[in-house]
C-alpha cells in the first residue's frame, strides 16, 4: 500500500521535525542544568519516539544513532552519571547527525549511517568514569512509544500496531518506571483525549488565503461602486455588512497562517553554543519574545538574515574572555534575540554587550577595499560610517574564515529584509555593544499601500515605506548634477519621477509642469521623494505575482486589482530607488 506508507513516511517527518526543533535548545539548556529530571527525560522521550519511528520506516542507520543517544539518556536519568562538557558534544554531534539524516529521508533518500567515530565514542562514552549524585531521575518506560508522542502515526495501521525494530547493539540494564499517581495518570489520559489543535497542510491554507484576497479585492470594487451609487440605503447597508464580515474572514485566516517565531529563535542557542566553542568565546543566550506570531512565510524568510546576524555578533561583536576581562567587563558575553509587536509591525532586536564597532576603521577599510575615495569617505558622519557594514564586498575581517572574511553577509541580510517590505536600523557604541533593530511586517499576503496616479494609471505603494505626503513647490525644486532635489525643511530630498521613470522619452523636467505631488519614502538608508500626480489614498492590496513577461522587472514587486476593477502595479521602493540611482 504505497499511498498509506508515503502518508505514514509524511506523519514520521512532521512528528520528528517537531520533536528536534525542540531538542536543540532542550540540549544546550540542560548544559545549564545538567540535573534537571524535566529535561532528561523530555530530551531521552525524544531520542526514543524518533527511533522508534524510524525503526517502523526500516531506517536503520537513524535508528542506530538515535538508540546510542537514548541510552547515554537512560544513564543519565538512571543518576549513574552526570552530563559534561565533552559529553555533551558527542551528543551534539549525534544531534546533528540526526538532522542530516531526517533532511535526507525529507528529500526521499536513505541516509548514509553515522560516521564510525561518533558511534563508538557514543558507546565510549556509557563505560565514562561514573559520577554518584544524589539521586536518580525518575524513568519513563522505554519499552513503548507513548500514546502522546506516536500513537497516532500506528493507527493509521488500520489499528495493527507493529513492532518497532531495535537496533543489534546490546541494550543498558532495564531502568524502572517510577509507578504514576492514579490522579496523575487520569490527567494523562485526559490529555491525550482533549486535543485542541490539528495539522493542516499549508497549501490548504494558501489555497485559502487566495480566497480571501479574492473576497477583499470584490469587497473593494462594491465599496468603490457605494461611493458613486446615489441614495441607496439598502445597498449601503448590505455593502458595510459585508465589509465587516470580510475583515474578521480576513482576521481568521491570516491568525490561521500565524507562527510564533520561536519556530526561528530555537535554532540559536545551539549554534550560539557551537560558536562559542569554536571561536573560544563564552557567550550567554538570552531570548526573549518568542511567543511572539507572525504569518508563516515571514518565519521561514526570516531564518537566513537572523542566522547571519547571530554569526556576526559571536564573530565580530563579542570579544575573547581575556579581552573582556581587560576592559571590566564579565567574562561572559551576552547575545540577546528580542521579539515585539508593534502595530502591524514586528521588531526584532539582536543586541550584544560587545566590542562596539569602530566608525574609524570602516572608513579605512572601505578606503582599503577600494570602495570609496578617501575624500568621500571622510565626509561621511558616525552613524553614515557605521552603515557602511551593508555595503556589498565589505568586510573588516582581515583573514577569510569559516564564519566571515568573504564580503559577503550584511549586505544580503539587509536585501533580504528590504524584500520582505522590512527596514533595518543599525546602532552602536565603541566598547559597549552593538544593536540590530529589523521591522518587518506582520504578513505578506495583505499590504497597506498607498495609492497614487501616475501618467493616467494606478501605482500601490506600499505604506511601510512611506514617510510623509506633500505638495510640491516648484519654487523650492533645485538641480544637483543634473538631478531634482527638494529643499523640504532644511534637507535636500532627491526627487524621482515616476512618470518619468515608466516614460524615459518625458523630458526631465517634466515633474515641475502642473500640479503634483510628493510621497516622500525611506529607502537604502536615505530618504527620498516619489513625483506623482495624484494621491488617492490607503487602501489595502491582496499582492498578486507579476506575469512570466514582467516577472524581474526592477521597480516593480507585483500586481493588484483596484476597486474599479482595474490592475495597479505595485511598487518595489528599494528596488526602484537603486536602479534609478544606477542609471542616473
Amino acid at each position: 500500500m504505497p499511498a498509506v506508507d508515503d502518508d505514514i513516511r509524511a506523519d514520521f517527518l512532521i512528528e520528528a521535525g517537531e520533536l528536534l526543533e525542540r531538542l536543540g535548545p532542550q540540549l544546550v539548556e540542560l548544559e545549564q542544568s545538567p540535573n534537571e529530571p524535566q529535561l532528561l527525560n523530555a530530551i531521552f522521550r525524544a531520542f526514543h519516539t524518533v527511533k522508534g519511528g524510524a525503526g517502523f520506516l526500516n531506517e536503520t542507520a537513524l535508528v542506530e544513532v538515535c538508540h546510542r543517544a537514548e541510552e547515554i539518556f537512560s544513564v543519565l536519568r538512571a543518576g549513574s552519571r552526570q552530563m559534561d562538557a565533552g559529553l555533551m558534544d558527542t551528543v551534539l554531534a549525534a544531534y546533528d547527525e540526526v538532522l542530516r539524516m531526517m533532511d535526507t529521508i525529507q528529500r526521499g533518500g536513505t541516509p548514509s549511517p553515522a560516521p564510525a567515530a561518533l558511534l563508538q565514542k557514543l558507546k565510549e562514552q556509557l563505560k565514562a568514569p561514573v559520577t554518584v549524585v544524589a539521586a536518580a531521575v525518575p524513568a519513563e518506560s522505554s519499552d513503548t512509544i507513548s500514546d502522546d508522542e506516536f500513537e497516532a502515526l500506528l493507527d493509521q495501521l488500520h489499528g495493527k500496531p507493529a513492532a518497532v525494530a531495535e537496533p543489534v547493539s546490546p541494550q543498558p540494564a532495564p531502568v524502572a518506571e517510577a509507578p504514576l499517581p492514579a490522579e496523575q495518570q487520569q490527567r494523562r489520559s485526559s490529555d491525550h483525549t482533549a486535543e485542541t489543535s490539528v495539522r493542516i497542510d499549508t497549501c490548504k491554507l494558501d489555497a485559502m488565503m487566495n480566497l480571501v484576497g479574492e473576497l477583499v479585492l470584490v469587497r473593494n470594487r462594491l465599496k468603490t461602486l457605494r461611493a458613486g451609487s446615489q441614495g441607496a440605503s439598502d445597498t449601503d447597508k448590505a455593502v458595510s455588512e459585508l465589509d465587516a464580515l470580510t475583515s474578521r474572514l480576513q482576521g481568521s485566516v491570516l491568525a490561521l497562517r500565524m507562527q510564533p517565531i520561536k519556530k526561528v529563535f530555537s535554532r540559536f542557542p545551539k549554534l550560539v553554543r557551537d560558536l562559542s566553542r569554536q571561536l573560544g568565546k563564552d557567550i550567554n543566550m538570552v531570548l526573549e519574545g518568542e511567543d511572539t506570531d507572525l504569518d508563516k512565510n515571514l518565519v521561514e524568510a526570516l531564518a537566513d538574515p537572523l542566522m547571519h546576524m547571530v554569526r556576526n555578533s559571536c564573530d565580530h561583536g563579542i570579544e575573547l574572555p581575556e579581552a573582556r576581562a581587560a576592559a571590566g567587563k564579565p567574562r561572559t558575553g551576552t547575545l540577546m534575540l528580542k521579539a515585539q509587536q508593534e502595530g502591524e509591525h514586528i521588531l526584532i532586536v539582536i543586541k550584544d554587550d560587545g566590542a562596539g564597532i569602530d566608525a574609524d576603521r570602516l572608513r579605512r577599510k572601505v578606503v582599503e577595499k577600494g570602495l570609496m575615495t578617501a575624500a568621500d569617505a571622510g565626509r561621511l558622519d558616525a552613524q553614515a560610517a557605521l552603515e557602511l557594514i551593508f555595503m556589498p564586498g565589505f568586510s573588516t575581517k582581515d583573514q577569510v574564515s569559516d564564519l566571515s572574511g568573504r564580503g559577503v553577509g550584511m549586505d544580503v541580510v539587509k536585501s533580504s529584509i528590504n524584500a520582505l517590505n522590512g527596514t533595518v536600523q543599525l546602532e552602536s557604541r565603541l566598547g559597549h555593544g552593538t544593536t540590530f533593530k529589523l521591522r518587518v511586517p506582520l504578513t505578506l499576503a495583505i499590504l497597506p499601500t498607498l495609492m497614487v496616479a501616475v501618467a493616467g494609471r494606478t501605482y500601490a505603494i506600499p505604506l511601510p515605506s512611506v514617510v510623509e505626503v506633500t505638495a510640491l513647490d516648484a519654487s523650492a525644486v533645485r538641480w544637483l548634477n543634473r538631478r531634482p532635489v527638494l529643499l523640504l525643511r532644511d534637507e535636500n530630498l532627491r526627487l524621482v519621477d515616476l512618470a518619468r521613470w515608466i516614460d524615459p522619452a518625458l523630458p526631465a523636467d517634466d515633474c515641475l509642469n502642473g500640479e503634483r505631488h510628493v510621497v516622500v519614502v525611506r529607502a537604502n538608508d536615505g530618504r527620498y521623494g516619489l513625483v506623482v500626480k495624484q494621491v488617492k489614498g490607503r487602501e489595502e492590496v491582496v499582492i498578486k505575482p507579476l506575469g512570466a513577461l514582467l516577472k524581474g522587472l526592477a521597480g516593480f514587486a507585483g500586481a493588484t486589482v483596484t476597486g474599479d476593477g482595474h490592475v495597479a502595479l505595485i511598487v518595489d521602493v528599494p528596488s526602484l530607488i537603486s536602479t534609478h540611482e544606477r542609471e542616473s
